[in-house]
Order: structure tokens, then sequence, then C-alpha cells
């Protein structure tokens, strides 16, 4: 499974490359023939690979619904990750979060990203809405969700939340098809 956009190459993490990741990092590059970058994969990526893999075991069907390796699509270097932070609820909801290494911020990464990884969500039955979470001061991820669809539906403490829902993503899209 892999989604790709004009400068994006996604792919899902699965068990095996969690467990290299885990072990090695190095590995990862090795395996893909990528330059090492220091700051991937960052320390909250690293602390959610235990509990993902131990869910990718259990059942596969998580595959796609935990993080993605972002690269750029010459399968030069490493951007970043983006993903889920699981299966749909019993809402149909699921989380997104992405992270951008800081040498490659402020290019549109992100954006491209989570509009593909939206699209992607949404084709899933299950799926009716995606939701974020940011820090009130990253104004840079507020954008990319506003540029997205994403609506702020709240807040906690200083944490913003926003959603994107499938029934007015859709109506957008048949609007715009028709345009």
């Amino acid at each position: 499974m892999e989604l790709k956009t004009e400068r994006l190459q996604l792919f899902p993490i699965t068990l095996d490359l969690a467990q290299t990741l885990m072990k090695n990092s190095l590995a990862f590059y090795y395996k893909f023939q990528l330059p090492w970058n220091k700051n991937w994969p960052h320390d909250g990526l690293k602390a959610l690979m235990p509990m993902y893999a131990e869910r990718l075991e259990n059942d596969s069907d998580e595959l796609g619904f935990g993080p993605w390796v972002m690269i750029d699509s010459a399968g030069e270097h490493v951007l970043g990750d983006i993903g889920f932070k699981g299966k749909p609820d019993s809402e149909g909801n699921v989380e997104i979060g992405y992270h951008v290494v800081a040498s490659e911020r402020n290019y549109g990464y992100a954006s491209e990203a989570v509009q593909t990884l939206c699209e992607w969500a949404f084709t899933h039955a299950e799926v009716e809405g995606i939701e974020a979470q940011c820090d009130k001061d990253n104004i840079p991820s507020q954008k990319v969700l506003i540029n997205n669809g994403f609506n702020h539906t709240g807040r906690s403490m200083d944490i913003l939340v926003f959603k994107k829902e499938k029934k007015i993503y859709q109506k957008e899209n048949t609007m715009n098809k028709e345009l």
C-alpha cells in the first residue's frame, strides 16, 4: 500500500518496519537507501512504535490506521511522518497527526500529506470524521488543518480541536466536480 502525490510518497509502517525502527532506525535508512536524518524518527514516533506494533500483531486491519512514512517523490529523503492514532472509534472518527522534520517545514508537505491521507481515510465506509489536535500556539499546524477543510470544534486547555466530516467533504467534492 502506497500513496503518491506530485511531491510525496506515503507508505504505512508495517509490523516489520515498526520492529526495524524500534531496534535500529539506521537499518530503515539502509533498507530504503536514504540519507540518514538524525531528526527522524522523532521521539514521539519512537514512543508510539511498541504500542502500534502490538496492535498490528493482534489485528492486521490496523495497517493504514497507524503511522505512515512521508518521503519525497524521488525517494531521496525522509520528510517526516503522518498517520492515525488507530482504527475508527464507535462514531466513525479517527484522529490524525503529523510531523515534518524541521529542515523540510514551510514547503507545504504537511498540507499535501494531510489532504492525501484524508482522501484515503474517507474511502473507508466506517470513517465518518477525521479529528486533529494541536497546540494553540502552533499556527502553522492550524493553517494546515484549516486549509484542508477542518473546522475548529473545541478547546481543552492549550490544545485546539479540529474536525473534518466525511459528509461535508463529499458534498464539497461533488460541487467542485460540477464546476
